[in-house]
């Protein structure tokens, strides 16, 4: 067979639009014959093609032995069905506590004791001296904080005025 018509297949193998018949006559062209050189790879690919063909085959004994070992799982313990009696078991465990959640009134809480604290301040000027210096603290430390706040209202009008000028 002439070089060309070998090319010619091989074009079509590769474009999976050969025949059986054409297939075959590749296999036995790269079986049989000695192969230039730059189809040396395609050469080995179908080589081993072939050689693969006898690991395909399976024996008679093969069903047997499926069939055998499928019957012998068979005759294993199934857990199935205790594990669906599990699950329909834990559904109405879980609806019986839901029903008992919103069916019975919640169970009395404990009342909480006031306790009102003792004055601790035997001079009334200096316990209002003393409030007075705590709660200027406090409004110093709120006016620290209102100053960020101004600076990021700064740059929120910044941010503004630049997405306006788009």
């Amino acid at each position: 067979m002439d070089l060309q018509t070998i090319d010619e297949l091989l074009e079509k193998y590769w474009n999976a639009e050969t025949t059986p018949e054409e297939e075959a006559t590749l296999r036995q062209y790269f079986s049989e014959h000695e192969v230039p050189r730059h189809l040396q790879g395609v050469a080995q690919l179908f080589r081993q093609y072939q050689a693969d063909q006898h690991f395909k085959k399976l024996d008679a004994a093969f069903d047997d032995k499926v069939l055998k070992e499928i019957s012998s799982r068979k005759s294993r313990f199934d857990w199935q069905p205790f594990l669906r009696i599990a699950a329909v078991l834990t559904l109405f465990l879980m609806a019986a506590l839901l029903l008992k959640q919103s069916l019975l009134p919640p169970p009395e809480t404990e009342q909480v004791k006031v306790v009102q604290a003792e004055d601790t301040y035997t001079d009334p000027r200096l316990a209002y001296e003393q409030t007075k210096q705590a709660l200027l603290l406090v409004s110093s430390l709120m006016n620290e904080g209102t100053q960020h706040i101004e600076e990021l209202e700064k740059f929120s009008e910044a941010q503004e005025t630049i997405k306006s000028e788009k």
